[in-house]
C-alpha cells in the first residue's frame, strides 16, 4: 500500500491541525502518531531506505480506507527535487498543500525553532544572516536547513516546481486562514478532493498557541542537556503537566526549573524591523503566486 494522497506542507501552515482533523474521517488513513513526521521523500537518508521501508514503516496498518496518506509539511519546500521523488513512486498521488501568509509564517517557523533549542539569534539578526547560514550548513543540516525562514514561504516558486511535475487537478491548496475562520468548509471541499463523503464533521482539534521563548540561550542550553527529550518536555509544560520524570539528575532538575521559568504561553507580534524586510523579501513571489492560487492573497500583502 502507497499513499494516493499527500499532504504537503507548508510547515508552521496548518498541517497538524489538519491532519488531526481529517484522521477522524472512517474513510480516510493517515498514520499517527506523526512525531516526528516522515519527511521520506524530502531526507535523502530516510528515501534510500527504499521503498519497502517506507511502505512498512507508515501503511503497515491500513484498513482498507478509500483515501489512504501521510502528512510531511517539509515537501513544498522541497521543490522540484521532491516533487521528482513523489512523481517516480505516485504520480496519480493527490498533493494538497496549506499556505499562510508568508510572513505569518516566517514568524511562526523562528518561534517554533527558537522554542526548540535550535536558534539563539533574534529573528532581525537571523533574517539578515539567513543567506550565509544557509550556505554554511552542510550534510544532513543543508537538506533541512532549520533557519533557513524565508524560502519555506516563496509559495509562487515552490508550487510552480510542483506544477512542472504534476497536473493541476492533482493539486488542492487550503488558505490557513481561510481553514481558521471556517474549517468545516474546508474540511468539506478537501474531502469532495479526496471523493470520501463530505457530509463527515469532524470533532475540532484543539489550536494551541505555540509557547514563546524568553531567553533563546537558555533553550540552547536545554537541547544540549535533553536532546531530542526536549520536545515532549516542552508538550508537558504546553499542558500544564509535570515534566520531572524527563529530569533524573541534580543538573537536569535544575535545567528543567530554568525551561519552565523561561517559556510562556503568550503570542507575540512581528518586530516591526523584521515585517518590513520580510514584506520586501515576498514582493515579487506573491506576484507569481498570484496567478496560481485560487484564492485572493491582497491581505497577506498588508497583513502584520
Amino acid at each position: 500500500m502507497l499513499p494516493n494522497f499527500i499532504i504537503g506542507g507548508t510547515a508552521a501552515g496548518g498541517t497538524s491541525f489538519l491532519g488531526a482533523a481529517i484522521i477522524q474521517h472512517p474513510d480516510i488513513y493517515l498514520p499517527y502518531p506523526m512525531e516526528p513526521e516522515c519527511h521520506f521523500f524530502l531526507k535523502s537518508w530516510e528515501y534510500d531506505q527504499g521503498i519497502e521501508y517506507y511502505q512498512r514503516r507508515w501503511f503497515s496498518d491500513v484498513q482498507g480506507e478509500k483515501a489512504v496518506g501521510e502528512r510531511s509539511s517539509s515537501y513544498l519546500f522541497g521543490g522540484a527535487a521532491v516533487a521528482k521523488r513523489i512523481r517516480a513512486v505516485v504520480p496519480d498521488v493527490k498533493l494538497v498543500f496549506t499556505l499562510r501568509n508568508p510572513i505569518a509564517r516566517a514568524w511562526g517557523n523562528y518561534r517554533f525553532t527558537v522554542l526548540q533549542g535550535l536558534e539563539e539569534l533574534s529573528f532581525v539578526e537571523a533574517l539578515e544572516r539567513e543567506p550565509e547560514r544557509i550556505a554554511a550548513q552542510a550534510g544532513r543540516w543543508a537538506e533541512v536547513q532549520p533557519h533557513n525562514y524565508t524560502g519555506r514561504g516563496m509559495y509562487g516558486r515552490l508550487l510552480a516546481d510542483y506544477l512542472a511535475e504534476f497536473p493541476r487537478e492533482q493539486v488542492h491548496l487550503i488558505k490557513s486562514e481561510e481553514m481558521g475562520k471556517d474549517p468545516r468548509k474546508t474540511f468539506a471541499a478537501l474531502f469532495q478532493f479526496l471523493q470520501v463523503a463530505d457530509d463527515f464533521q469532524p470533532q475540532m482539534p484543539a489550536d494551541y498557541v505555540a509557547l514563546s521563548v524568553k531567553d533563546p540561550v537558555v533553550q540552547v542550553k536545554a537541547r544540549a542537556m535533553f536532546g531530542q527529550k526536549i520536545t515532549p518536555i516542552l508538550e508537558s509544560i504546553r499542558r500544564e503537566e509535570d515534566p520531572s520524570d524527563f529530569a533524573g539528575t541534580a543538573e537536569e532538575r535544575a535545567m528543567m526549573k530554568a525551561l519552565i521559568a523561561n517559556v510562556e504561553n503568550v503570542k507575540h507580534p512581528i518586530p516591526e524591523p523584521a515585517l518590513a524586510l520580510l514584506r520586501a523579501k515576498f514582493s515579487e513571489d506573491l506576484k507569481l503566486l498570484e496567478t496560481i492560487v485560487p484564492f485572493s492573497i491582497a491581505d497577506w500583502k498588508e497583513a502584520r
